[in-house]
């Protein structure tokens, strides 16, 4: 059992007394405007607690708080619960890390509160933990500055300084796809936007365009019923699709820097596109790459830059939404108990994703062909060797040839060739008289 609060800060006052003078070595850092070469101390790992706030894990933990309320980290089982996050966050840089730290002790030292709040260092003391576990050891020790403050005394300079620790810019590394998004909207309720790029080393105009993707985020999560549960973004691939989604909305909504645009689009279409990147990164399209030419307004390349190619993109897109059969996730909830709040939505969006990708990948595909078409609307030659070697490959044996919708397109693709026939044959006539 971990201890409580005042049982902490009275071992470690003990361990400072007991060393002044003699500490294991030496951390040079930052600390409420002063700078200097602070004592690291030996600490037995049970005087000491995790961080749940620690901004590595804020995917797992605000996920977990969402469904189940406040972790305690000073308790067992609140400590466990953190001891697996960090552990699962990250596996092959744990994995590394632990070899290291086996192989050569703890090199690199942490930082802990006057009442033993890790600040920095929470996945290395799960690490020491670890190894001592595995070696049946009764206890393990944690290298660390200790502040002269709580956490509850001093949370802004705290928080401070364990940002700049945590989100320096070798240790950015460490952190998940969306870790740094939730790290900057924690930190707009105490700090300025200009304070907290000086904190993660950003410029102002990148903390402004995180925590714009992060809205996007969470209006995603919410549209799709599963609010604030951010392990469903927790994967290197979602990212990408939000930042351009980011970037199109409001190029699009201002008009600026767009390219051959033919429509001036008002707000429900702006929504629409926000839609159908939506229902693209729920498919599986999870590599910006793949629906990039959905939204973009750089060359007149996106699909949205022709209201011609986008209504009928969109009135397609929504009849396929219209075949799914999906349930609700209380009903998944039901069927499945024993799945937790993440398999189970992501259960569900797979059920949701093996139904309409086909559809979604089809409708796209078109439409990028058609903007390209549309790009060689001045030759015509090349244009009607590519539909000649179009009509050339199909297969007129198959089954699905003799259908209805084959018979309605081949009408439509007579009726337009014998008006190309007809506006030639006059043309000529002309010329020839």
């Amino acid at each position: 059992m971990p201890l409580n609060s005042k049982l902490r800060e009275q071992k470690l006052t003990e361990l400072e007394k007991e060393k002044r003078g003699n500490p294991y070595s030496f951390k040079e850092l930052t600390y409420k405007n002063n700078r200097g070469k602070l004592p690291v101390y030996e600490i037995p790992t049970e005087y000491l607690i995790f961080n749940q706030y620690n901004g590595r894990i804020g995917t797992y933990v605000k996920t977990y708080e969402k469904q189940n309320g406040p972790i305690d980290a000073s308790t067992d089982e609140g400590e466990e619960i953190i001891f697996n996050f960090l552990l699962e966050s990250k596996k092959k840089r744990n994995l590394e890390t632990q070899e290291s730290i086996d192989k050569n002790g703890q090199l690199e030292y942490g930082i802990v509160t006057k009442d033993g709040i890790i600040i920095d260092g929470n996945r290395r003391c799960m690490l020491l933990k670890k190894i001592a576990k595995e070696k049946n050891q009764a206890t393990s020790h944690f290298r660390a500055v200790i502040l002269d403050d709580t956490l509850e005394n001093a949370p802004k300079e705290i928080r401070e300084l364990e940002t700049t620790y945590q989100m320096g810019v070798d240790e950015k590394v460490d952190y998940n796809a969306i870790e740094k998004y939730l790290k900057c909207k924690d930190l707009k309720e105490d700090f300025s936007e200009e304070q907290i790029a000086t904190m993660m080393g950003e410029q102002p105009s990148n903390i402004k365009n995180y925590l714009a993707i992060l809205e996007l985020m969470d209006e995603y999560l919410k549209r799709l019923g599963c609010a604030e549960i951010y392990t469903r973004l927790d994967e290197e691939t979602v990212e990408g699709p939000f930042v351009d989604l980011r970037g199109y909305l409001e190029r699009q909504e201002t008009g600026k820097n767009i390219h051959k645009r033919d429509w001036t689009p008002k707000k429900p279409d702006i929504d629409d596109l926000k839609k159908v990147y939506f229902d693209y990164i729920r498919a599986g399209f999870r590599t910006a790459h793949g629906i990039r030419d959905i939204g973009n307004p750089s060359k007149g390349k996106g699909i949205f830059n022709s209201k011609k190619i986008w209504d009928q993109f969109i009135t397609d897109h929504f009849n396929s939404k219209k075949k799914v059969t999906e349930k609700s996730l209380d009903t998944w909830r039901k069927e499945k108990p024993n799945l937790n709040i993440t398999d189970l939505v992501r259960a569900r969006d797979m059920d949701w994703e093996k139904q309409i990708k086909d559809d979604l990948k089809r409708n796209l595909n078109l439409s990028q062909r058609k903007v390209e078409d549309q790009e060689k609307s001045d030759s015509p030659v090349e244009l009607l060797i590519k539909a000649l070697n179009t009509l050339n490959a199909i297969d007129d044996t198959v089954p699905t040839f003799y259908s209805e919708e084959v018979l309605e397109l081949v009408k439509e693709i007579n009726s337009k060739t014998w008006d190309f026939k007809k506006k030639l044959g006059a043309k000529n006539a002309t010329n020839n008289n």
